[in-house]
């Protein structure tokens, strides 16, 4: 077997200390434990400093840390390819005199997955959800060659979707053992704290946990809801907006970005995840490490280690009717002194999963097994200079001119989309978003000459014309008369009903209609 000890990691984005990130840190700080020489990359473009809450953990696992150009995608359609072809032969400086024996990354690192195999160095990627439907594209061979994820659901479908090997690897966390039991009786008058962790974003559904905190105090249940991560953004700021219109300041308060969770763990009763896109959230291990009660979603990877009444409460949907229906079922359990047994179960499942020593030993023969299967087997696979070759033809062939930022990032997605588009019969093309988002996929049609093909908008709340197009409020006749659709739009909820009215008619993603803001949308 391959002896190796030397690893380079690459983080996602350094702006935030998201999950993934905080994944491959603890990942990699275990493999120093473990002996392992460890470097950390870390993106910063154009000189630009990561946000002080990550320097302060990489200090905290003092990890041997330098600085690199390098672009970040969390789903395939939103690749960066130009860039990634533009930093790749910088990566290659670095990994030359760094020397590893293999490469581990967070989310799709193209930039360096292209450096990687001009070097001969096998590169694990962790990436987590991701919608079936991405894979139905016949994507250029850039993808990673090795893939592990936190969950078994991500790793079968990125695994079975790229044709490539898979592990599940849970996230690790190391408990305090001090952690007390928070299960002690609360008298009447005192609140029940619980406590939501995670940056503030359409997925992570906080604005149902207020409006099921909201439930809670007219139906005279005394809680207080407590949100640490950032917050300063647009939904945030839609979150913070509802609790100021309903008078819930008293009761609900936004903490920000902390390094120091385990002391809001020690006074908390109850912890909720309300997330409808997950692959299996780290906070529910700090829950279960740190013996706190969890209500959760059935969100992703969370059913495969959380069972409903043994482990945990699992909602039956997404909503604050069903958060509220799983309260009441803790507070039975916590009335029959039930509850103590839940949280010994889920600390069971954390000793099991979660340790340092379990994940380690997951990972490091992992490390071993690609190194050795890398070695062995060898395969071809395509080149910087070749990628770069077919993308300068097809921007040639389309006398594309100057590119804006949203279309470079784009240009990648719209290859294979247009490549899909000329197999067809039918190359009309409708988009439906007479907004925003419509405007930006005409820009992209008309700068990669195909405007000829495109008929016009469909848009239930406007009519008239929109940048000399016409908007169709007859959707079926348009959708008849055309074979493929763009929806044009940014909220999850309005996408996802657009798509279920497509399906409904026959079309397919990534075959018959596209999504002009692809992130992952796994549909609740």
């Amino acid at each position: 077997m391959d002896d190796i000890k030397k690893a380079t990691y690459f983080l996602d984005f350094s702006d935030c200390l998201g999950g993934s990130n905080k994944v491959l840190l603890t990942q990699a700080y275990i493999m120093k434990q473990r002996g392992y020489h460890v470097k950390m990359v870390i993106p910063a473009r154009e000189g630009e400093a990561p946000v002080d809450d990550c320097n302060e953990v990489w200090k905290k696992y003092d990890l041997e840390t330098m600085y690199a150009n390098y672009t970040i995608s969390a789903c395939m359609e939103n690749i960066d390819i130009l860039n990634a072809l533009k930093d790749y032969r910088d990566i290659v400086g670095l990994l030359k005199a760094d020397k590893p024996d293999i490469i581990h990354s967070a989310q799709l690192n193209i930039a360096v997955e292209l450096a990687a195999r001009e070097l001969g160095i096998p590169h694990l990627m962790n990436i987590y959800p991701a919608d079936r439907e991405s894979f139905d594209l016949d994507w250029m061979e850039i993808f990673p060659q090795y893939h592990s994820a936190d969950s078994i659901l991500f790793s079968e479908r990125w695994g079975k979707g790229l044709c490539i090997p898979s592990r599940c690897i849970r996230i690790a966390y190391e408990a305090d053992q001090s952690v007390r039991n928070c299960m002690t009786e609360k008298r009447d008058e005192q609140p029940i704290i619980i406590l939501s962790i995670g940056v503030f974003c359409e997925h992570k559904n906080q604005l149902a946990m207020i409006k099921f905190a909201l439930q809670c105090k007219r139906n005279g249940k005394n809680v207080e809801l407590i949100f640490l991560g950032v917050y300063n953004n647009t939904y945030g700021k839609k979150c913070r907006d509802f609790v100021d219109q309903h008078g819930m300041w008293d009761y609900v308060r936004f903490e920000g970005f902390v390094l120091n969770i385990e002391d809001y763990f020690r006074e908390a009763d109850l912890f909720i995840l309300a997330s409808t896109v997950e692959s299996y959230p780290g906070v529910i291990v700090e829950s279960m490490a740190n013996k706190v009660p969890i209500i959760s979603t059935p969100v992703a990877g969370v059913p495969e280690l959380l069972t409903d009444g043994k482990n945990a409460f699992l909602t039956e949907g997404y909503e604050a009717s069903y958060l509220y229906e799983a309260f009441l079922k803790f507070l039975a359990y916590r009335k029959s002194g039930q509850i103590g047994q839940i949280v010994k179960n889920a600390y069971d499942t954390y000793l099991q999963n979660h340790t340092y020593e379990a994940v380690g030993n997951q990972l490091e023969d992992y490390y071993q097994w690609i190194v050795q299967d890398y070695n062995s087997r060898r395969l071809p696979h395509l080149t910087a200079d070749e990628v770069k070759q077919k993308f300068q033809a097809f921007l040639m062939k389309k006398e594309i001119g100057e590119i804006t930022p949203i279309m470079r990032s784009r240009i990648w997605f719209l290859y294979h989309v247009f490549s899909k588009i000329e197999q067809k019969k039918n190359k009309k093309i409708v988009i439906w978003g007479a907004g925003f988002w419509g405007g930006q996929v005409l820009e992209w049609i008309q700068m990669l000459g195909e405007q000829t093909r495109l008929v016009g908008f469909i848009d239930m709340s406007k009519e008239g014309m929109y940048f000399g197009y016409p908007i169709f409020q007859n959707k079926d006749e348009i959708l008849e008369e055309c074979g493929t659709v763009f929806i044009a739009m940014e909220n999850p909820k309005a996408i996802a009903e657009v798509m279920e009215y497509l399906e409904m008619y026959g079309k397919m993603r990534n075959q018959d209609y596209f999504l002009a803001c692809n992130s992952p949308l796994i549909r609740i």
